[in-house]
Order: C-alpha cells, then structure tokens, then sequence
C-alpha cells in the first residue's frame, strides 16, 4: 500500500511535490474512507483538483514515469536515454537531476525507495527499511558506487556489477531473483494507470474478465446498476473465418493486438410497447451504438473491480472525462466503501468539483494543485487549511477561490467583437 509518493524537479515540479496517504487526524470518514495496515492509518483515495495548466497530470506523470523505469530500465542499451526532464524555468534546476520516491507497505513492512536520475544516468538510488525507531538502509548507490545489506538484501551479491549507470539497481535484482527486489517489482507491476481520455487500451482486461463467471457477474451487475439504460453486457469472439472475412473487406484493422478484432461486446437493452411493458430486447454493438461515457464505463471497469479485488494501486487521469457526476461519485465510492473489503487505493486527477463532497471525501483526500509566480507546481490538501471543517462547503469555497488553485479567465468577449479582432 502507498503511504506517500515525492517527485521533485520534474517537467513543471520544481521543489518537492508530495501526496501522501496516511490519514491526518480529522474524524470524519474513519471506517470507510482509511485502511489500518498496523500502526499505520492509510488513505483509500486523493484526488487532484487545479486549473488547466496548473501540474496535476505532470504529478501523475511523474509516478508513471518512475514506475516505468522501475519496470523497464533494463531494457536500455548503454546509450539509451532516460524519459526524465528537470524544471526548466530555473537557471539551477535545469542543471539538477530529476528526484522520485515513495513509501510503501509490502507484507506488513515499511520500505522508501527513490532515485535521482538524469536522462543520461541514475545520480543515486535508495532502499531503505522503514521502522518506528530508526530506518534501516537495504541499499544505497551514489553513482556506479554500492553500498548493500546483504542480510536484507540476499542473492544480490555480485549484482551490482551487472548494474549499467542508466539502469537501476532494484530492477537488476528482480532479474537476478533477489527476493525482496522481486516482491517490489511486483508490487509496481500489480499497480493499473488509466488516463481517462485514452482508455481504448484497457478493454481488453475487461473482455477478458468477461469470459469469467466471477467477474462476468460483477462487471454486469456494476453496468446494470449505473443507470446507463443497459441490462447486461456480453462479449462475441469472431470466428477465426469471420475474422479474416471482417479484415479482408476492411471493417477490421490488421493488428491483432486490438480487442475490437477478436470479437465485439454487446448491450443488451429492453423493448417497450406504448404502456411501458417490455416487449422484447435489442443487442447494440458497444462499439458503433453506445455513449462515449459508457464505452468509457465498460473499458475501465475491469481493471478498476480486479484492482479492488486484489488491493492495488489506481493512478487516473481525467477521471471525469465523459463521465456524469453521480457516475464518477460511484467510482470514488468504490473505493472508500466500508462494506468493500480492499486494500485498494486511487490517485486520481479530477475537475468535477462536484465530486469534493463531506459525504465521500474527507478534508485530506482532496489537494488543490497551482503554480506559482514562478511556474512551479504546488500542491496542498485541504486539511492544511486551518479554515477548513467538516461542515465547510469545500466545493463552493473552491469555485469562490478560497484555496487557490482555480483558473482567473479573463472575458473573452472583449478579444473578439462582431466576428472582428
């Protein structure tokens, strides 16, 4: 589980940004919206909320890119360079490596593992045990210099030697089947990150679990109850002829990797006569008849049920994209659900402020993301306002400007007069 994540002179964050997920000490909310993983108190979801512009998603990017590096680093090649960029508005920053690194709780233990990086090489890279009295260092790496804990780090003598300086040293260990480095490496490669505008690439999972009667009947009965006008849902693989048919006249593309080519997912939906009574039903073709919002629904619901199921981490983008309030508010919902079970959580960068409301998040859930005079990104949540109560309405606060991190539009009108500049 995630306690907090810190990045640090990356694209648009020039100091160190940090989400954290442990829960402050506010009452509301305790036995839905925070998990207790021991001594710690740990939040199920934090939403982003700020201007266009303002660095939410570059936060967001900034955890996809050091879990990516994490997962792939050891695909480069000597010469590859690195997809980190520093804070360029700052004569020093630019000159800075990039910093990423979070806390986590694998197996009722407290780790921190971070690295600063430039798109050339790793700077340094550390691995420390966390305890309630001092921190332990498994490793640490100034460079291409090692300093390793052998007891708590076993099978990884020798390793270092296999590190190349724009490879990081914990993804090595996973190959080289240190233990503690593969149960961090899974515990990134378990994680799910959606950008909400583009999440065609995850209808796959979701056909997938289709075809399994135990998460056939939860996509269904989540479909069926998000009053999107559909009964049920049910996937038609192609036959192997019908596909090469559909490929040959051009109805399907030639990349298999689609899911659209390997058959089609249908809505069923009821047929009513003058008097309301139902008559017959109707399958639509998901893909040509419905909504953009229940395309949306039905393609990211997959990885959203099997995350909760097995109590992963949830990065999205544009949550709310195409998505109606109520419709995001179940989504959050599932997540801080006292009844669901989960050691799941979400991060995710919203702008329907409708969603910051005291009967689903609390005052530590929510963070106001702007930059500066400077064009830096901050952040803070809205428990480190000392105005902020639970009886506040954070959302009308928010739109009246009271917590920053709202765009000042100037009236466009007066750009643009009778057609003319």
């Amino acid at each position: 589980m995630l306690v907090y994540f810190k990045a640090e002179n990356f694209k648009s964050i020039k100091d160190p940004v940090v989400i954290n997920f442990e829960a402050t000490a506010i009452s509301a909310h305790q036995h839905s919206n925070v998990i207790e993983k021991g001594k710690a108190k740990l939040l199920k979801t934090v939403l982003l909320y700020g201007a266009n512009a303002s660095g939410k998603s570059k936060i967001l990017d900034a955890f996809v890119t050091y879990r990516a590096l994490i997962l792939k680093s050891t695909a480069n090649h000597s010469t590859t360079l690195l997809p980190v960029q520093p804070f360029k508005l700052n004569t020093e920053s630019v000159k800075q490596p990039s910093q990423f690194e979070s806390e986590f709780i694998i197996k009722n233990k407290r780790y921190k593992y971070g690295f600063k990086a430039t798109n050339k090489h790793i700077d340094s890279e550390w691995l420390i045990e966390v305890r309630s009295t001092t921190d332990s260092a498994v490793f640490l790496r100034v460079g291409q210099d090692f300093e390793i804990n052998e007891k708590k780090f076993q099978n990884a003598k020798g390793v270092e030697k296999k590190c190349n300086e724009n490879v990081l040293f914990l993804s090595v260990a996973d190959q080289w089947n240190v233990p503690l480095a593969k149960e961090i490496y899974k515990w990134f490669f378990d994680m799910v990150t959606i950008h909400g505008l583009h999440d065609d690439s995850y209808k796959s999972h979701t056909n997938e679990l289709l075809e399994k009667q135990e998460y056939n009947s939860l996509i269904n009965d989540l479909i069926s109850h998000a009053d999107l006008g559909i009964k049920s849902v049910k996937l038609v693989p192609f036959m192997e002829n019908q596909r090469r048919h559909l490929q040959d006249v051009g109805v399907l593309s030639s990349d298999d990797s689609d899911p659209d080519n390997k058959g089609r997912v249908f809505a069923h939906h009821d047929i009513y006569n003058n008097e309301g009574q139902v008559t017959g039903i109707e399958f639509f073709d998901m893909l040509t008849h419905e909504s953009e919002g229940t395309m949306k629904f039905y393609n990211v619901i997959g990885a959203i049920l099997s995350s909760i199921k097995h109590g992963n981490l949830v990065i999205i983008d544009e949550l709310d994209a195409r998505f109606h309030t109520l419709l995001t508010k179940a989504i959050v919902g599932l997540f801080n659900s006292e009844s669901v079970k989960s050691g799941a959580q979400l991060m995710a960068v919203s702008h329907d402020i409708s969603v910051v409301d005291q009967e689903l998040l609390r005052r530590d859930q929510v963070y106001i993301v702007e930059k500066d005079n400077f064009g830096a990104t901050n952040v803070a949540s809205l428990a480190e306002y000392k105005s902020v109560r639970n009886e506040t309405p954070f959302a009308k606060n928010y739109l009246d400007g009271k917590y920053g991190g709202i765009p000042f539009i100037e009236n466009l009108e007066t750009f643009l007069k009778d057609g003319k500049k």
